[in-house]
């Protein structure tokens, strides 16, 4: 809930910003009456709000996909999936590494508040630098600690004699079934339908530097709904595919 309040406040923050910077547009809905030097007259447009929209919805979509990623597919799984594409194992294996201390950095973060709390340091009060200062007693014990976990990290690859064998041998193997097959048709025929779409010239839309007005022909709403159906695909094949896991 607290990711989720970050990113929509994030958001928030690019179309303000947004807003404020762009002054491109023909619908204005507020102009100044000053004039700053090199950057003209301070001005709000339509298109501006709506750019810093769109722009807030990619960042959405890209969190959004990484955030269910790595709630639905173990690391270790992901990992295996990846060396069995024939990419590099040593980026693999740091990629991972970096994916699995995500949760652990957060873990910490929410115990060393509670202990710093527990010893009557206060957060909410005092100036901006007084503010940095108390959020200092959280990062210095979480930087010494991430410090100790990727030196521990390190010297239990080191033990194992990680990199001295090229061939490598796994105690797990990953078996590609047919649900597995029509799941990840599921997932790419999206893909495929927006990029026909993007190549038949059908749902494009400017708003930026120019507002257009939304219409859609027979062909654009066919494959908008024949898009959205197959995304929402994945709510049907999730539950069968946890079922037939189960079973």
């Amino acid at each position: 809930m607290s990711l989720l309040k970050f990113f929509l406040f994030l958001c928030g923050l690019i179309i303000v910003i947004n807003a404020l910077v762009s002054n491109r547009g023909f619908h204005v809905l507020y102009q100044a009456s000053f004039a700053i030097p090199m950057m003209g007259t301070p001005k709000i447009t339509l298109e501006a709000i709506f750019c810093g929209v769109g722009n807030s919805l990619r960042l959405l979509a890209i969190i959004s996909a990484f955030t269910i990623l790595m709630f639905t597919i173990h690391p270790d799984d992901l990992m295996l999936a990846l060396t069995k594409a024939k990419l590099p194992y040593k980026s693999v294996l740091v990629t991972s590494l970096s994916t699995r201390f995500v949760p652990t950095l957060i873990d910490d973060a929410s115990r060393i508040t509670d202990v710093q709390k527990s010893r009557g340091l206060e957060f909410d009060k005092g100036g901006r630098i007084q503010k940095a200062k108390s959020y200092m007693a959280i990062g210095i014990p979480l930087l010494s600690n991430s410090l100790d976990r990727a030196v521990q990290v390190a010297e239990a690859m080191e033990s194992r004699a990680f990199g001295s064998s090229q061939n490598r041998t796994f105690y797990k193997e990953l078996k590609l079934t047919r649900f597995d097959v029509i799941t990840l048709v599921g997932a790419l025929l999206p893909c495929v339908v927006g990029i026909a779409m993007r190549c038949l010239g059908q749902g494009g839309y400017e708003y930026y530097p120019v507002l257009q007005g939304i219409s859609f022909t027979q062909l654009e709403a066919t494959m908008l709904i024949g898009l959205v159906l197959l995304l929402n695909m994945v709510f049907i094949l999730a539950p069968l595919k946890r079922r037939v896991d189960l079973d």
